[in-house]
């Protein structure tokens, strides 16, 4: 394709300024995609199909987009602006769309509903995004310098990966994000508006881009999302499932990318740089024993303030350079694929970034539960290394061998979650962590599921059985079992005749045997993690059975997807989800969430809801606590487990207050001495969920139970 550049540019400004454009769309593309799949999260649920499902739009929308791009008509940063003027309006009206759209989710709640509406409301903007660096690869014919743009673009999506968590999420909320990256995007728009370039375009004669190089990027693509999906399920064990963590690793993962690309522009070869990758993921295994010991050292340098850098130290080490090498892989097969340069860019991209909805969906729904972690990572390597033989017809496949070498999956060491101890420890030394973390206990179980890696561990002293998911401990038959126990009963006996109850997470099952042992004529038990469902009979013991009681009705959902449907009110909600800090589960301490549990609540319904005091600053616990209160004002506080736990229990109507078996350390009155000043923690400004990571280090209980002891 031919480029004129009309008098008073040059072409060095003329790249410069594409490439200024294509950081900004790359910015405003990974946070509309992290914004979106917030939304969905919270109408579908959040589990891994709402996120599957908006991941799979989103990058199928990218390669369709890839492959329209060098076909649509018209001069380059003309038709790009319109794409980017069409994505900042479509996100301007995203969250009017999808209003109308949640009352035909919500009566015809299922797969294939999810499944289109994701596709109507995110594929079109997609589609849009995934077009703009083609449409602008008509402007520069040189390889190299479109190798660049594509480290541009990502590297601008590393911008928006830590954008949203780190600055748009904590002072504009969820909706003022979506306004401010549309108009982001809307000024990018006009800013390529102004640009003087005109091309002459060879319309449909181009010539393809060669096979081997497609095949090339498309298996880069499919190894590449697989492996971000395992490193992603690492990081919930080795960091905690926070949302700083996550966007740490993604921006990690696409910086390594950016970095390729432009690196990978004179260096290497194809099936080289195809080799590399999967022998550098390979090569990431041997961290993985590891990187928590690792995570202890770098906490003793950098403290509680600073564990974000040992987040992002352990993020590049377990990566190993493997994001670097898919990077390469693109730049090369930019240079030795030929064809029109347009059209290859744009069928490169599309290949790329459809392999990688495969690799993506396939491994979140199929191969991470069926070979975990160091499984996925193992069979990436693998299909890189055949296919880089098969490219160049060098041995690589001998590096397989390597595979054997590895060391295996120590479910141990991330059963009991150091990140979540490690400043518990007085020794942070290797040796001592070690021990601390395998030895006076057997592993009884450890499963990756769709959604959590889930644990259960027996101490060879006392006996104590106790549940993990994602390293975080969440039942026992120890200090637990007080509030696993009265989380049932308590509820329970405040209301005056309990036929139908709802329990909200399984854990260990023994919250669920409290409610039927209190005579309740139908429980509804809601679990997310198949996995949990399996490792809560090693409570059986303890928990009666509750599973096998035929008044239990188990259902795996979403517990605000269960209370959205309509349905028979219950008379009694409890709900007893992990810790705040934690993606996912942080929808379940919100605003909305109890106004749905409400609205689900027969008259004279009970609400119960467990919360820490333990890593939670008081800022985050006012505001739990004031957000809960604003749903019902009616609330006693219960302190099951001293120094450790608290139960906010509303009542709508006259609760029962004889013969509970703990009294009540705050009534109604108290709880709103408790509330004042605290903001209300909302799905639009998730308050908590930004916050609280950051405080699981720190010593809130005695700053926390002098706050209650005021309110008395």
């Amino acid at each position: 394709m031919a480029v004129h550049v009309q008098r008073g540019d040059n072409e060095h400004r003329l790249i410069a300024r594409l490439a200024a454009l294509l950081f900004l769309s790359g910015a405003c593309a990974l946070c509309y995609e992290v914004l979106w799949m917030r939304r969905f999260a919270l109408l579908f649920g959040g589990g891994g199909v709402a996120v599957t499902l908006t991941l799979a739009t989103l990058f199928g929308g990218l390669g369709v987009g890839g492959l329209v791009g060098p076909r649509l008509p018209g001069r380059p940063t003309r038709i790009y602006a319109g794409l980017e003027a069409f994505a900042g309006c479509w996100a301007l009206a995203f969250p009017v769309l999808l209003g109308w759209v949640t009352p035909l989710y919500v009566e015809h709640a299922s797969l294939g509903v999810q499944a289109l509406l994701v596709l109507v409301l995110a594929g079109p903007p997609a589609v849009a995004l995934g077009a703009t660096l083609p449409v602008l690869a008509r402007s520069v014919p040189d390889r190299g310098v479109l190798a660049g743009l594509y480290a541009a673009n990502t590297t601008g999506a590393v911008l928006g990966a830590l954008a949203v968590p780190g600055l748009l999420l904590p002072v504009f909320g969820v909706t003022w994000s979506e306004r401010t990256v549309a108009i982001v995007g809307l000024c990018v728009a006009a800013i390529a508006m102004s640009l003087t370039v005109t091309s002459s375009a060879r319309r449909a004669g181009g010539a393809p881009a060669r096979s081997h190089a497609v095949w090339a990027v498309a298996v880069a693509g499919l190894v590449a999302m697989a492996l971000e999906v395992a490193w992603t399920r690492l990081a919930s064990v080795l960091l905690g499932p926070s949302i700083h963590a996550f966007a740490w690793v993604l921006a990690v993962f696409l910086a390594g990318i950016a970095l390729g690309a432009a690196w990978g522009r004179k260096r290497g070869t194809l099936s080289g740089a195809l080799a590399a990758l999967g022998l550098l993921a390979l090569l990431g295994t041997f961290t993985y024993a590891q990187a928590p010991l690792l995570l202890a050292m770098l906490y003793d340098l950098t403290g509680a303030d600073g564990v974000w850098m040992a987040e992002v130290a352990l993020a590049i080490v377990t990566m190993a350079g493997a994001p670097i090498a898919s990077g390469v892989v693109f730049a090369r097969a930019l240079d030795e694929a030929g064809g029109d340069g347009a059209r290859t860019v744009g069928t490169l991209y599309g290949a790329n970034t459809l392999a990688g909805v495969v690799g993506s969906a396939a491994t979140g729904l199929l191969v991470l539960p069926w070979l975990g972690v160091q499984g996925v990572v193992t069979l990436g390597a693998l299909l890189c290394l055949l296919a880089a033989t098969a490219l160049s017809r060098r041995p690589w496949f001998l590096a397989i061998g390597l595979v054997f070498l590895a060391p295996a999956w120590d479910g141990k060491l991330y059963a009991v979650g150091i990140y979540n101890r490690v400043s518990d420890l007085g020794d942070r030394s290797p040796e001592a962590v070690r021990a601390f973390a395998e030895s006076g206990w057997e592993l009884l179980s450890y499963a990756d599921g769709r959604t959590a890696a889930v644990a259960v561990g027996r101490s060879t002293k006392t006996g104590n059985v106790w549940l993990s998911i994602n390293g975080k401990v969440d039942a026992s038959t120890g200090d637990d079992m007080p509030t696993q126990v009265l989380s049932g009963q308590i509820p329970m006996r405040m209301h005056p005749d309990p036929r139908r109850a709802l329990v909200v997470g399984l854990a260990s099952g023994v919250t669920a045997g409290a409610v039927l042992d209190d005579g309740v004529g139908e429980l509804v038990l809601v679990e997310l993690e198949p996995e949990v469902v399996a490792a809560s009979h090693y409570f059986d013991h303890v928990n009666g059975r509750p599973l096998d009681d035929p008044r239990t009705q188990l259902v795996a959902d979403d517990a605000r997807a269960v209370l959205s449907r309509p349905g028979e009110p219950f008379d009694v909600i409890i709900s007893e989800p992990s810790n705040p800090w934690i993606t996912g589960v942080s929808n379940l301490f919100t605003l909305e969430y109890w106004r749905l549990g409400r609205a689900r609540l027969s008259d004279g319904g009970v609400f119960c809801q467990w919360i820490q005091l333990y890593g939670l600053a008081t800022r985050d616990f006012q505001s739990i606590v004031a957000t809960f209160t604003d749903v019902f004002p009616d609330t006693w506080l219960f302190e099951p487990l001293e120094g450790g736990d608290v139960l906010l229990i509303g009542v709508v109507g006259s609760p029962r207050l004889d013969h509970l078996p703990l009294e009540p350390v705050l009534g109604p009155a108290g709880v709103a001495r408790l509330a004042e000043g605290g903001e209300l923690n909302t799905d639009d400004h998730p308050g908590v969920e930004l916050r609280a990571p950051r405080a699981i280090h720190l010593a809130t209980v005695d700053a926390n139970r002098a706050l209650i002891e005021a309110a008395r």
